[in-house]
């Protein structure tokens, strides 16, 4: 065999070693791909999955703030439903006010008859006075159900905001 690799050219050899480590050189870079390439497929795996948590999380939290807007604004409707009653209740507290000053003014000769008996008079000083008490009684129902509105409104904007900023 020996003799055999003495008829073989010096060049030739070279060329045999070359290709030997070619070929080893080619074998260990495939085994390196390999691995980077199964590197790489867990790596995209694993993002795909974080990404996949991430987007049912955002999904979770834009869902609950949605809930909790919700809720504020029910919560609103159910206030504005008690705040409505009650300004109708004043109203209707008012109305019944101006029924009983105009039973008053009505009855006013009367009451100045019997108060003239005891030497006392009745001038237009009670005119006004139950005139600016009708219109103050109003206005104030008015300034109620604006303070009430405004404040509802206010209350319904903290409770949303409070509900964007705990998550």
């Amino acid at each position: 065999m020996i003799s055999a690799l003495k008829l073989v050219p010096a060049w030739a050899c070279a060329v045999m070693a070359l290709i030997v480590a070619l070929a080893v050189g080619l074998g260990y870079q495939t085994i390196q791909l390999s691995g980077v390439r199964t590197d790489y497929a867990d790596y995209k795996t694993d993002i795909a999955t974080k990404a996949q948590q991430a987007s049912e999380k955002a999904r979770e939290t834009e869902q609950q703030r949605q809930r909790d807007i919700d809720q504020v604004r029910n919560d609103a409707a159910d206030q504005k439903q008690k705040d409505d009653a009650l300004a109708a209740q004043q109203h209707a507290d008012n109305d019944s006010l101006r029924d009983q000053i105009g039973k008053l003014l009505t009855d006013r000769a009367a009451l100045n008859s019997r108060l003239a008996a005891r030497g006392k008079t009745i001038n237009d000083l009670t005119d006004l006075l139950a005139e600016l008490r009708s219109e103050a009684d109003g206005y104030a129902g008015e300034l109620a159900t604006a303070l009430t509105a405004s404040r509802r409104a206010g209350l319904a904007c903290e409770r949303s905001y409070q509900s964007l900023i705990k998550h």
